[in-house]
């Protein structure tokens, strides 16, 4: 009826009324207030996740030490230059916690290096990718052997392995694992170093390009394989 139309008309007037106006200033500051709390939970859960990836690292860590055959020291990555990034690196781990020179240092991928000089806390090791790093290697399921060194490369430019002195014909497919072969006393046998690239025939002998099991470029943790001496029981 009219007289409902009316009276409820009347209501909605009476209550937009009582309602208090809106200060502009209040909302800004409000909007600004909820602009930090959204900021804030962002941070918050970016913080959770990467405590998540860490967490699941450390325990792919642990794991890989427990099953390793090796007795390994776990270290982690302190230090690289940029003018010696695929050459070498800094652990903080030296000869005070048992570590010797030209011990082999590994990761859960594959063959790293060998520790170089050694401080009572930390450690130099040459990477594999360095061109004085030379390990005995063999491409797996094969009988060509030879010796596997590193390539100079640029900084932006992620350096690949050669294993050289390998036969001409020898038949070398690309994906085919390069392991270390033990002989020369410092990489013990049977330690992942890569997989062939592309086989190429120089004018003596063949050689596999090989590209490293182990991502040089974001190395954190390493292993340090403490190699018995022929002297111990």
């Amino acid at each position: 009826s009219p007289f409902i139309h009316s009276s409820a008309a009347i209501e909605s007037g009476v209550a937009e009324a009582a309602a208090p106006a809106l200060d502009p200033r209040q909302l800004k500051i409000e909007n600004e207030r909820l602009q930090i709390e959204v900021e804030r939970l962002r941070i918050v859960s970016q913080q959770f996740a990467q405590t998540q990836e860490e967490n699941n690292k450390l325990r792919e860590l642990i794991e890989f030490k427990q099953a390793s055959p090796f007795k390994l020291a776990g270290a982690r990555v302190v230090k690289r230059v940029s003018s010696t990034w695929w050459n070498s690196m800094i652990i903080d781990k030296g000869s005070l916690d048992g570590l010797a020179t030209d011990s082999p240092v590994i990761s859960a991928s594959g063959l790293v290096g060998k520790t170089g000089k050694l401080a009572p806390r930390m450690a130099e090791v040459i990477l594999l990718t360095d061109e004085m790093c030379r390990v005995s290697a063999k491409v797996e399921g094969t009988l060509e052997q030879g010796i596997l060194a590193g390539e100079r490369g640029g900084l932006d430019m992620r350096p690949d392995l050669r294993l050289q002195f390998l036969g001409k014909g020898a038949q070398i497919n690309p994906g085919a694992n390069v392991i270390s072969t033990g002989e020369g006393g410092v990489f013990p046998p049977g330690l992942l170093i890569g997989r062939v690239k592309r086989f190429e025939i120089k004018d003596l002998y063949g050689v596999a390009v090989v590209e490293p099991a182990a991502d040089f470029a974001t190395l954190e943790h390493v292993f340090v394989v403490e190699m018995q001496s022929d002297t111990e029981p």
